[in-house]
């Protein structure tokens, strides 16, 4: 049986302007077709009417970590996994993210694999979720400085070792490679920060840091890429993007410390930048709340200005942004993420949009294939809002239904008291 979807507006995700009273018809989880609503007029349909709305492509978030254990902290939850608190954890912000329209998202790291796993416990009992492209645990050197996060991470020593990693990874379930590329060899943190904020902004970086090398890079995406799979990249100061850029990474995660040679390597290469914003701003907005040191919320606040301005210019110069928030901590949404690329970036609301759907996509390199845009072929994960995101972008908060495969998997509160399981595409 189809549905036919009907709505005022329809912005389908790849950048081109918004369709005018278009309808999307839905049959076996998929977009079977789009267009004017006058040419489906008399087909055997169920109708779901949204002539008021606005539809938009399911949301994707492509830098997260569901299995952080929200009440614990991160330094806590680190120093102490529990991994059924942590599985638990995971199932609530799976929730939690659907409702707020994300249909897609990518998991960039758990400790003994645990997204892997979450996703195994959500597919069996059929619940309601984002689709999951998981990473598992993460690559990094050798010789790095120990942290209580290295539970999470699988150290490698040369190009043979960096190769071998990437091919038992795949075999454990992974879609993807995470890579943890710089470290800093410092043993209190907050030292350094204090250091670097008693410097002028330009001046050279005071600390010590170890990384991985272009070539051992280099082996991990070889591997990724011959199975058609993608490589990630944690990585905040200039000179680790640059490596990892050059050694083949698709997507740069955080990349807080860009300059104009970072911004030519990114149109060289293709790769996507995933900015994080909303952690950051969080940390500003809430850091005397949150259990780290002081110095970490007034690191984030002085360089805030540069850090959105040099991606306001990578922006400009076609380099290609994707949505993700990264750590889930109690008060984060998705929507922030979205909303700070407009009102503190600059970016025009569609763009915004762009870079929460089709960008996402393409940095998980499933964009042709599944999700994304709102396309004949592709599966029907909707968002159907009250009000126009082009005319405000804090109205994507405003979701009447989330669509996953073509089923409504989610409303706001007021319909369906939120806590109601869904149908699982």
């Amino acid at each position: 049986m189809q549905t036919l979807i009907k709505t005022s507006k329809l912005i389908d995700g790849s950048g081109q302007a918004a369709r005018l009273g278009w309808s999307v018809v839905v049959e076996d989880g998929r977009v079977v077709a789009l267009g004017p609503t006058t040419q489906f007029e008399g087909i055997e349909a169920e109708v779901l009417d949204l002539t008021d709305g606005v539809i938009v492509p399911g949301f994707l978030d492509v830098h997260t970590h569901f299995c952080y254990i929200n009440e614990a902290g991160f330094q806590q939850s680190a120093l102490q996994p529990n991994k059924v608190a942590m599985l638990n954890a995971g199932l609530g912000n799976a929730a939690e993210w659907l409702h707020q329209g994300v249909t897609t998202t990518r998991l960039v790291g758990t400790p003994f694999d645990l997204d892997i796993e979450l996703r195994h416990v959500i597919e069996g009992r059929a619940l309601s979720a984002p689709r999951m492209v998981c990473a598992g645990r993460m690559m990094t050197m050798v010789g790095g400085r120990r942290t209580p996060w290295d539970f999470m991470k699988e150290e490698v020593n040369g190009i043979d070792e960096a190769r071998r990693f990437a091919r038992t990874h795949f075999q454990r379930g992974a879609d993807v490679i995470k890579l943890y590329c710089t470290t800093l060899l410092e043993a209190n943190v907050a030292d350094y920060l204090a250091r670097v904020l008693a410097m002028p902004d330009d001046a050279p970086d005071p600390g010590r840091w170890s990384s991985l090398t272009v070539g051992e890079i280099a082996a991990v995406c070889d591997e990724a890429h011959k199975i058609g799979r993608t490589v990630a990249a944690h990585v905040a100061p200039t000179f680790g993007i640059k490596i990892a850029l050059r050694g083949g990474v698709d997507t740069i995660e955080h990349g807080t410390e860009l300059d104009d040679e970072c911004i030519s390597l990114f149109l060289e290469t293709g790769a996507t930048l995933v900015p994080t914003l909303s952690v950051a701003y969080f940390q500003i907005a809430h850091g005397d709340h949150l259990d780290m040191p002081a110095v970490f919320t007034e690191f984030s606040r002085r360089r805030w200005d540069r850090q959105v301005g040099m991606l306001r210019r990578a922006f400009e110069a076609g380099v290609q942004i994707a949505t993700g928030t990264d750590a889930i901590i109690d008060g984060m949404q998705f929507y922030d993420e979205v909303e700070l690329l407009v009102t503190a970036v600059g970016l025009d609301p569609m763009s915004a949009l762009v870079a929460a759907t089709r960008n996402g996509a393409k940095a998980m390199g499933i964009a042709g294939e599944k999700v994304g845009t709102i396309e004949k072929g592709k599966y029907a994960d909707l968002v159907l809002l009250a009000a126009d995101p082009l005319e405000d972008i804090h109205n994507i908060r405003k979701i009447s239904a989330v669509v996953k495969s073509g089923r409504i998997v989610a409303r706001p509160p007021e319909t369906d008291g939120m806590g109601q399981k869904g149908h699982h595409g």
